[in-house]
């Protein structure tokens, strides 16, 4: 090559529009990429002010920044980035660098624009994505002291405003269930350690409702080095509370009604033997039956003695028999009605609370003038809960368990109030505590499994119905007698708030779903989630007493004990 060619024809072949401009933001010079990226030819623009094309919502922003050089005399480590409009009136996105005079030696201010449009065009796209995502999605640094990004699921699901966690990195430790952020903490040290981690665990306090979240974290690596830690936290909570009603429905059949069906077995065949061996020799050749139809079995019989002896045992079984085939029916019925609580897709609604509790009186015991049982009912007549229409059918359960249990004449008193955005229907008793066999497993104190594992439905049912409204059960036991308390969202609460869950919230007014007893209106989204894949957890359950982590990159996955929190 004779010569090296002009700096113009070099700057004319870069794919960046390069201009000058005056301290007054005129054109003085435009590259030849100008007409490419704006359709504009460059000599058309020289004298133009350049920030008569600068989009009207960023023009002030934009005309700030070049001042801000102008007066300071030094360049910018930010560039600007902005829309511009182009000649057939659309809009590219620059980013933009100025250089002032002393660093160019140009009599003017230098301009290196850079077409960004497919750039921001994907960002926004991503942006969308993640602010509508129910998913928290989060980057941080390596040593967890500084927020890089989060979206705003972070607020529904671990209750922490984005603002407060960006000065405050580490403060979403706070939300973490205290039996499980040690696990949590664990992790974190992991990922900082350039380890891919993914854990369970529960947000909320021991004392309030708990919600599941799953936690996928990779580390960001630069040059073999960690420089950040990034992944999103998803609420797993009705993936866990389907689980647990598998796990219930599993122990019914499994323990209840097999060992009941035992009792059953094993009797009616005491039942035959006595009769048998009552019978004699004359057992071979003839089959005694329950209802004596078998004459040779009766006249086997030698003495009246005998026969008064046999009478009280066969009659002592068959009553064993029946006891137990009553409480199975019993159990069957409980089962049906969970079943079909479980499929329903009914969402909660605002309902009056004072005509649920009237109902349930009336189912459990009748006209209670007219029974032995002690009721009393202390409702505020304009009370109104969001709650699933069988709201009912748990108060009546309460008050029903409570006569069953009583060993004294029974007393149940029933008390609805209303303290601050709930409804709290508490159920008192003059029975005997409650086991902790049968309330634990509902408070999540231990896992069910083959050895520690619960009898009944009722407490489920009514727990249940709860859960499926947004609320939670809590029990209060001792030796006066018990207090079950179920907790609903109050119907007459402020719109915009929400159950600690996460839940819709109750909306009062004319909404679009009438109440069914001709109060106000609600909408929400249904409540019964569609279980997730579980391939990836190992052994977690919803009774689990804590976090549990499942197995990244080929390695074993840990399964803590119940009441645990070794990730």
């Amino acid at each position: 090559m004779s010569r090296s060619p002009e700096p113009e024809t070099l700057i004319d072949l870069a794919q960046d529009k390069i201009a000058v401009i005056d301290e007054r933001g005129r054109f003085r010079y435009l590259s030849a990429a100008t007409e490419e990226l704006l359709g504009f030819d460059p000599d058309e623009l020289v004298g133009r002010n350049a920030f008569d094309l600068v989009h009207p919502d960023d023009v002030d922003r934009v005309r700030a920044a070049f001042e801000s050089i102008v007066a300071d005399g030094t360049r910018s480590d930010s560039p600007v980035e902005y829309r511009y409009a182009t000649a057939d009136g659309d809009w590219v996105w620059f980013r933009t660098l100025v250089f002032p005079p002393a660093e160019t030696g140009i009599d003017g201010y230098a301009l290196s624009s850079r077409d960004i449009t497919l750039e921001v065009e994907s960002r926004r796209r991503l942006e969308t994505i993640a602010s509508t995502s129910p998913d928290v999605l989060w980057m941080f640094s390596a040593d967890w002291t500084e927020l890089l990004f989060v979206n705003g699921a972070v607020e529904p699901v671990f209750g922490i405003d984005p603002d407060a966690l960006d000065r405050r990195p580490r403060r979403f430790l706070e939300s973490v269930h205290p039996d499980d952020r040690p696990a949590v903490e664990r992790a974190m040290e992991r990922l900082s350690a350039g380890e891919s981690t993914n854990l369970d665990y529960r947000v909320g306090s021991p004392d309030g409702p708990t919600s599941w979240v799953r936690v996928p974290g990779r580390p960001v690596t630069e040059g073999g080095e960690v420089v950040a830690v990034t992944g999103f936290a998803r609420d797993v909570t009705d993936e866990y509370r389907r689980e647990r009603q598998l796990t219930v429905m599993d122990n019914l059949l499994r323990h209840t009604i097999r060992n009941d069906m035992n009792i059953v077995d094993g009797t009616a065949e005491r039942i035959a033997d006595r009769v048998r061996d009552a019978a004699g020799p004359s057992a071979s050749s003839a089959s005694p039956t329950l209802d004596g139809s078998d004459s040779s079995a009766s006249e086997s019989v030698d003495s009246e003695a005998d026969f008064a002896e046999l009478a009280a045992d066969v009659i002592e079984h068959a009553e064993t028999v029946r006891r137990v085939a009553d409480d199975l029916l019993t159990t069957a019925e409980k089962q049906r009605g969970v079943i079909d609580l479980l499929r329903q897709h009914e969402p909660p609604q605002p309902l009056r609370v004072a005509p649920l509790v009237e109902s349930a009186v009336a189912d459990a015991v009748g006209d209670p003038g007219d029974s032995p049982v002690g009721v009393s009912v202390s409702c505020p007549d304009g009370a109104r809960a969001f709650t699933h229409p069988e709201l009912d059918y748990a108060i009546a359960e309460l008050i029903e368990n409570a006569i069953e249990h009583a060993e004294a004449t029974p007393t149940v008193e029933i008390e609805v109030t209303v303290p601050a955005d709930r409804v709290e229907i508490a159920v008192r008793d003059n029975g005997p505590p409650i086991p902790p066999a049968e309330r634990d497993p509902i408070t999540d104190r231990w896992r069910m499994d083959d050895l520690r594992h619960t009898d009944g439905m009722g407490l489920w049912l009514v727990y249940w119905i709860a859960d499926r409204s947004g609320g939670d059960l809590r029990f209060d036991t001792g030796v006066d007698g018990n207090e079950v308390t179920i907790s609903v969202p109050d119907a007459d609460r402020d719109p915009a708030s929400t159950t600690a869950d996460g839940r819709p919230s109750a909306v009062s007014g004319g909404g679009s779903a009438a109440e069914p007893d001709g109060g106000g209106a609600a909408s929400a989204a249904g409540l019964d989630g569609v279980a997730a894949d579980r391939d990836a957890v190992s052994e977690t359950g919803p009774d689990r007493g804590a976090a549990s982590e499942t197995a990244t990159d080929g390695e074993a996955a840990a399964d803590p004990p119940p009441g645990s929190t070794d990730g």
